[in-house]
């Protein structure tokens, strides 16, 4: 029997090994290439083509060998995928019953080319069921034809040196993940696998360089479009530039299918090093819903970031829901927390509170997000819908209760403080580059900006400057900004104007009417100098241009004027320093004194006109009237320099009354010249007494002059050729 046996097994090894040798000698695989190629061709509108003889080998398995191999786009000529070489062995029996049951399918050399198009469509939707484009040519009989889809199995996919690129038209994005590498386990329409995968990635912009590893067992029914993960771990490391990053994804059980979705915990940490230290950790619990809607009961995010000395951490916390067909992410209950620390703060650090709602619709190209805002003793509601992510249109709205900006600008002390109060006066450190340089004006952010709002404010202060009801409307596009309108109450009275910015060549235009203003508040606030009082109006019509902020002080031009009433001009008290003439009259040569702030010259009316050119305000027509005096004025005023040099006239009219005294009216008719002069931190004035004499001695005020003098020179028994100085003195009572 053992015998027989053994002559069967020999008999029945014989007839396997002479199969195998007949279906090697007798069995052309490349006959099939053509009727292959076909069906690719008419199922999927793509061209297939083997460069080279397919090859059949039957041991350990039947496999079959491809050699270079290329796969078209659809519908096109234009490369999609190919690879060098591929291997892949198949179960024969199975096949009988229209079953594929294949082992390790091996792909060497394999390059993919990944296309987001600008319409929303990509380059693999025919072969995952996403939206396709028309067809170009009529379907063949062949096409679309339906019956139960074809069972198979795969023993694994092992990837050698692989390279998948992706572009996104919409974004003009391209990555790159080359050297890739890929193992998995059984993969069927219904099956179990484990990943184990090693990659590179390089990212056209910046230069990117990636080593991915991902390790999960998977349960995968292609048929039913499930997949189910269990211990799925997902490392990356690698660096963009000078910086290291590393991300970790884990989740130790995640399932979706088109009717039920779950998971548990999902994290994703993600850190950078080098010029910048950054970590992000999210976090999602509770995945529920299905394949296609998956909502996720508590989304947490949490952000630290440092580079240099500032540091910034926010902690955020949303139900989540994606929309994984229709491309749409939502926050619906958004609460958080923004922490900022800087030293460039006044106050050092910022604390912010978030709520509200923030969707992205990615296929639609859209955001829109409803938030409110809570800080320091501000709170905020904005609305911002954002139109197209390549090119954004932007819709603004928000609405502030108060805010003070200057707890978070800056100061904005003048260079010559800086500078004193850095390196001590100027003059001990001869040749010394100035601490402060030429800010640069960069309005180069405008040009892709295309957004259209209004901004409210309740109560603003800005440079100490305060205002309310302040409204702003902004449209920008094109690389033009235009502030209008522009209004607010300020100072007992209100502005009205509109501003207009042109990117391209740094140029800004502001057209403001003050009116019914309080002045004196409002230059004491803006710029601390109590240089003027009074109420009225102001109107400034100027453009300008340049790199840099001094640039377009200097290239400053246009107009401007004002009209005050029931005033003062601080610096000087002219009244009374005519009343002090009999102390310096005996000189006859201009006297020059330091500005003093607590003396001024009061006006019921003051108007006056200024051309602006080159930085530089001219004005010719200045009148101030008051009960005592009548005031006119000529000069300039450098606005580049920060300097003044201007000359008023102040001639005494005929009125006792005003400014404390009547002792002036034997002055009447006499104009005193007054220059007004330096810098704005430190003005001087000069009144010219030897012009004052000099005017005595010409005009009717002297005539008079002298009818008093003769009167004191007759009871003094004095004659009449007596120097007209000494008899000024004699006649003040020296």
């Amino acid at each position: 029997m053992l015998r027989k046996v053994l002559i069967a097994v020999a008999v029945l090894v014989l007839l396997l090994v002479g199969g195998a040798v007949a279906l090697l000698t007798l069995v052309d695989v490349d006959h099939f290439k053509p009727r292959i190629e076909q069906q690719v061709h008419d199922r999927l509108d793509r061209t297939l083509k083997f460069d080279g003889k397919l090859s059949l080998s039957v041991f350990p398995t039947i496999a079959v060998a491809l050699p270079h191999t290329t796969l078209s786009a659809r519908g096109s000529d234009a490369p999609f995928v190919s690879l060098e070489r591929a291997r892949v062995s198949l179960a024969l029996l199975p096949l009988l019953s229209g079953r594929v049951e294949a082992g390790t399918v091996s792909l060497y050399g394999l390059r993919a080319s990944v296309e987001q198009r600008a319409d929303g469509t990509s380059s693999v939707d025919d072969l995952t069921g996403g939206p396709q484009p028309a067809a170009k040519t009529a379907q063949t009989p062949t096409q679309g034809a339906s019956g139960p889809p074809l069972a198979f199995e795969l023993g694994g996919i092992e990837l050698v040196d692989a390279q998948v690129t992706y572009r996104d038209d919409r974004t003009h994005n391209t990555v790159t993940v080359s050297k890739l590498n890929l193992k998995t386990g059984r993969i069927a329409t219904r099956a179990t696998t484990s990943v184990d995968l090693s990659a590179a990635v390089a990212a056209t912009e910046p230069p990117t360089a990636v080593d991915v590893s991902l390790k999960t067992t998977a349960d995968i029914d292609l048929a039913a479009h499930s997949f189910g993960a269990r211990g799925l771990e997902a490392h990356a490391r690698g660096h963009a530039g000078a910086n290291q990053f590393d991300l970790a994804l884990t989740a130790p059980k995640l399932a979706l299918d088109p009717e039920h979705a779950a998971g548990e915990l999902v994290k994703l940490v993600a850190t950078v090093s080098g010029g910048q230290q950054a970590r992000v950790e999210m976090a999602l619990e509770t995945v529920s819903g299905t394949g296609e809607k998956i909502s996720v009961g508590k989304m947490t995010l949490d952000l630290k970031a440092e580079q240099s000395s500032q540091r910034v951490s926010v902690h955020l916390v949303s139900p989540l829901r994606i929309g994984v067909v229709a491309q749409r992410v939502e926050l619906t209950q958004l609460n958080g927390e923004l922490d900022l620390e800087s030293p460039a703060l006044p106050q050092k650090s910022l604390k912010v509170k978030l709520d509200g709602s923030l969707a992205v619709d990615s296929h639609a190209q859209e955001i829109a997000a409803r938030l409110r805002a809570h800080f320091d003793d501000t709170s905020a509601s904005t609305r911002l819908d954002v139109h197209g992510f390549t090119q954004p249109r932007i819709g603004l709205d928000a609405e502030l209760d108060r805010l003070n900006l200057d707890r978070y600008l800056p100061s904005s002390a003048p260079p010559s403080e800086a500078r004193s109060a850095k390196e001590g006066p100027a003059s001990s450190a001869p040749g010394a580059k100035a601490v402060a340089e030429d800010p640069k004006v960069d309005l180069s952010a405008l040009k892709p900006l295309n957004l259209a709002g209004e901004v409210r404010i309740g109560s603003l202060q800005v440079h100490n400057m305060k205002a309310a009801n302040v409204k702003v409307g902004v449209h920008a596009a094109g690389g033009h900004l235009e502030v209008s309108p522009l209004s607010a109450a300020l100072y007992q009275g209100t502005l009205n104007g509109s501003a207009k910015v042109d990117a391209d060549v740094n140029r800004v235009a502001i057209n403001v009417v003050l009116d019914g203003i309080s002045i004196e508040p409002l230059l004491k606030d803006l710029i601390d100098k109590d240089l003027l009082e009074g109420h009225g109006g102001v109107k400034v019509n100027v453009t300008t241009a340049g790199p840099t902020v001094g640039a377009m002080r200097r290239a400053l031009a246009g107009s401007a004027s004002l009209a005050l009433r029931d005033g003062a001009v601080h610096g000087i008290n002219i009244a009374q320093k005519l009343r002090d003439l009999k102390s310096v009259i005996s000189s006859g040569a201009p006297q020059a004194q330091a500005a003093n702030m607590s003396d001024k010259t009061d006006f019921s009316e003051l108007t006056g006109s200024f051309s602006i050119k080159n930085g530089v305000a001219t004005n010719s027509d200045l009148q101030a009237k008051s009960p005592l005096l009548r005031v006119t004025g000529a000069g300039t005023i450098d606005i580049g320099a920060g300097s003044l040099d201007y000359t008023a006239r102040a001639a005494v009219v005929e009125t006792l009354a005003g400014q404390g005294g009547a002792d002036l009216s034997s002055l009447n008719g006499v104009t005193v010249p007054v220059r007004l002069y330096g810098p704005f931190t430190a003005l001087s004035y000069q009144l010219d007494w030897g012009s004052i004499a000099a005017q005595a001695a010409r005009t009717q005020a002297a005539e008079r002059l002298k009818g008093v003098i003769s009167g004191k020179l007759k009871q003094g028994g004095q004659t009449s050729g007596q120097n007209l100085g000494d008899t000024l003195k004699n006649l003040l009572g020296k």
